[in-house]
């Protein structure tokens, strides 16, 4: 007989403090495309979008999304 023993071990995730979150966004048009340029700034992107819905009637849904680095760490038992 085989005998297992399971410890529980408590983590936690952080954004990594030496990277940048990068913002991106892509219309939802059928066939359009376009894609904000991606960047740090969430304002920026944004206006980005709606200079895209300016030029482009009905281009008004945008695919929106951040990404990060993530770190996970043990947390230490005291």
């Amino acid at each position: 007989m085989t005998r297992s023993i399971i410890r529980h071990a408590e983590h936690r995730i952080i954004r990594d403090p030496d990277s940048t979150p990068t913002v991106v966004a892509s219309c939802l048009y059928e066939e359009c495309g376009w894609a904000a340029v991606p960047g740090s700034d969430v304002a920026e992107v944004d206006r980005q979008c709606m200079t895209h819905t300016g030029l482009n009637a009905g281009h008004s849904r945008f695919l929106r999304g951040f990404e990060d680095i993530a770190l996970v760490h043990r947390v230490a038992k005291t």
